[in-house]
């Protein structure tokens, strides 16, 4: 039994540096959204994607999934080599720290995950562990692999959604509520065609609310969450006005108990009369006319996040859960205004 004490330690040791492997991935989702708006796509996004899936495939290899721990040892040096090159895009201390975190964890996986490529061509132990709970085992790889593929596609797509429906002039275009935040780490620009005139379209954007005529996007979806939304299908006259200062509900007040406050929404911050709405924590919501019969309407967001602790640990739920679940409603909403406006015009 006393002989079993040195393999138990060493997979012990294999778990923990795997576990860290996996959180070190995610955790590059704040390094990777922090670095796409201070560099070109054509680098920055594959650099994030192999340093990000690399990790955790590297780490899931370490914790036991067969197809993960064929690979885990080159992907792991390669991950390590894209984060230290995606880190030169921050300060020295930011890129020190890195640099350090970046070179221990390898090493220590490296070691602890007994690697062929520190034994010298030595077949690694970690590629022999038994499976004792078949079903278990199967479930596990297959959650593993779901993760791997999602996280796989979420940092390519993100380009993709967070510009969706603008082109580069567009997204370079002043519009108002562009001077409330001068310097911009985080941005998103979305827009929708609509054949109506520009006053065609503002009386459903001035009705956006809760309390109004909802989101005009997929208010059964928000219902089945608890928040009660209903799309208006007609122009309210009582609803034709809006002022700073205002409140554009998100839901019902104290909505879950109160865990978002006690009037969840954005306040109004700017109105242009006919033109821009812009919100405070959302964006702007600007209309800009073509011609006589044709508007587009854009969402702008724009943030001056920074890097920090916080950020860090609360960016794998923004990456995979929260933006691409708002831009689904988004979109939705975009659409759902410009199937109301047309119809009207």
């Amino acid at each position: 039994m006393a002989g079993d004490a040195p393999e138990d330690d060493t997979a012990m040791k294999r778990t923990l540096i795997g576990l860290v492997f996996v959180l070190h991935g995610l955790a590059h989702s704040g390094l990777g959204m922090w670095a796409v708006p201070r560099g070109p796509d054509w680098f920055v996004v594959p650099m994030w994607w192999m340093a990000e899936v690399g990790f955790i495939v590297a780490g899931l290899g370490l914790l036991g999934i067969p197809w993960c721990r064929k690979i885990w040892e080159p992907v792991a040096v390669v991950a390590a080599l894209s984060s230290i090159l995606l880190l030169q895009f921050f300060g020295s201390v930011a890129l020190a720290f890195g640099l350090v975190l970046d070179i221990l964890i390898l090493v220590h996986g490296l070691r602890w995950g007994e690697s062929a490529l520190l034994s010298f061509g030595r077949t690694s132990r970690a590629a022999r562990i038994p499976s004792t709970h078949p079903q278990r085992h199967r479930f596990a790889v297959f959650a593993a692999t779901a993760l791997v593929v999602y996280v796989a596609l979420a940092i390519p797509l993100r380009s993709w959604y967070l510009r969706w429906g603008t082109t580069g002039a567009d997204r370079a275009a002043a519009l108002p509520g562009d001077e409330r935040t001068p310097v911009t780490n985080y941005r998103v620009d979305r827009a929708v065609t609509i054949r109506a005139p520009a006053d065609s379209v503002w009386p459903w954007l001035v009705q956006l609310g809760q309390d109004r005529g909802g989101f005009y996007s997929y208010d059964r979806l928000e219902r089945l969450i608890g928040a009660d939304i209903r799309n208006a299908s007609r122009i309210h006259p009582e609803w034709q006005t809006r002022q700073e200062g205002d409140l554009v509900r998100a839901t019902q007040p104290n909505y879950l108990g109160g865990v978002f406050g006690a009037e969840p929404g954005w306040r109004v911050i700017d109105v242009v009369p006919r033109r821009a709405i812009v919100l405070d924590g959302w964006g702007a919501f600007v209309l800009v006319p073509r011609d006589s019969t044709t508007t587009t309407l854009y969402v702008r967001t724009r943030g001056a996040s920074a890097p920090s602790l916080t950020g860090t640990l609360i960016a794998p739920f923004g990456l995979l859960v929260f933006e691409p679940v708002h831009f689904f409603m988004e979109r939705g909403m975009l659409l759902g205004i410009k199937a109301r406006a047309e119809g009207m015009a």
